[in-house]
């Protein structure tokens, strides 16, 4: 065992909340709450993106849908809350992982997930063995040989390909707006499955689109996750520009790429900042040099939100976008579905500010 990680038995573990705790078992998971309130939280090891497992080096996520009364043990009412202590169930015992901090975020279609943050980060040997990573196949990048001359044809690859574990549901309702021709097929490809619109920026659902305010008549499409600005066409155009329009009638900013190759890089975007496995470093410019070695560049221009210019690049089962967005050196997102696709880039970084491959 590194360091001074500890093994308990599971009765170990519930003997600190007295004599006679609450317990209820969820997906993976143990949930046990003492008469004073403490709680003691025993998730399975494994890898389990979408479901209840440790997600790092620090976290824990868990996932909807929730045992009853077991939200009330997590957030209970006031200003002081009871301890919440968290651990892993290994062949030879629960690994003690210490006191967590709990917080909720309802992302996409995901519904309701809470995670569960300790403070020591736990040691490579240790995380893989509490969250073992299998070798699954990985979406390929076969769809770049469409670039740059059928952008549609690369995003229907893409998508395809990388939700390929999202299965269609049943169609969008009617746009509320005549809308163009590479939109309608973004919303065919999207098929009701809304993780594809966007979780950090979002694409409207076509129901929801409407023409601008009084001095703007182009169709707004979506919304940056703030509302700090809204994404805008044209009506009039087969491929329109895209705009982007800062909230109380600021800036306006206009892509590079028209709509149809703009949906492209909006979904290339989303996958590298919204997927279940994802990881985050600011490099220096020799760092990025050495990191874009692993990476094929997305032959289109750069997007201008949200910082200019914006850069996306791809490899089997990873989608990058890299950005300056503030202060010294350059942001870069990495994001997959697959834990084994992130678990190549470990060693890409040598400080990644989060990681969960």
């Amino acid at each position: 065992m590194a360091g001074e990680w500890t093994i308990v038995s599971e009765d170990e573990a519930l003997a600190r909340l007295g004599t006679k705790p609450e317990v209820v078992r969820g997906d993976a998971v143990t949930f046990a709450k003492g008469e004073d309130g403490a709680v003691v939280i025993i998730v399975d090891a494994g890898d389990r993106p979408s479901g209840n497992a440790v997600a790092g080096e620090r976290a824990i996520m868990l996932h909807e849908p929730f045992p009853d009364g077991v939200l009330d043990w997590l957030s209970p009412q006031g200003w002081s809350h009871p301890p919440c202590y968290a651990l892993v169930r290994l062949p030879e015992g629960c690994l003690e992982l210490g006191e967590v901090s709990e917080s909720f975020s309802a992302p996409g279609s995901g519904g309701l997930r809470c995670e569960l943050n300790w403070d020591r980060k736990l040691p490579p040997e240790l995380l893989d063995r509490a969250r073992p990573v299998t070798d699954t196949p990985l979406p390929g990048v076969e769809w770049l040989a469409h670039l740059p001359d059928d952008p549609g044809a690369a995003l229907r690859d893409f998508l395809t390909g990388w939700y390929a574990d999202l299965p269609a549901a049943a169609p969008f309702p009617a746009p509320a707006v005549p809308i163009p021709p590479a939109l309608q097929a973004f919303y065919d490809l999207a098929a009701g499955r809304v993780d594809i619109l966007g979780q950090q920026d979002a694409i409207y659902p076509p129901d929801r689109l409407a023409i601008g305010g009084e001095d703007d008549d182009r169709i707004i499409i979506g919304v940056e996750n703030q509302g700090v600005w809204s994404i805008l066409i044209g009506r009039d155009d087969r491929d329109p520009t895209v705009y982007h329009h800062a909230a109380g009638g600021g800036q306006v900013i206009a892509e590079r790429e028209s709509l149809g190759a703009y949906l492209l890089l909006f979904s290339l975007a989303e996958a590298a900042v919204t997927s279940p496995v994802t990881g985050h470093a600011v490099l220096d410019n020799q760092q990025l040099e050495r990191f874009r070695r692993h990476l094929v560049p997305v032959p289109l221009q750069p997007l201008a939100v949200p910082a200019d210019p914006t850069h996306l690049y791809v490899a089997p089962g990873l989608v990058v976008l890299t950005a300056g967005l503030y202060g010294d050196g350059t942001h870069v997102f990495v994001g997959a579905r697959q834990r084994a696709a992130l678990r190549a880039a470990r060693d890409w970084a040598t400080a990644w500010s989060t990681f969960n491959g």
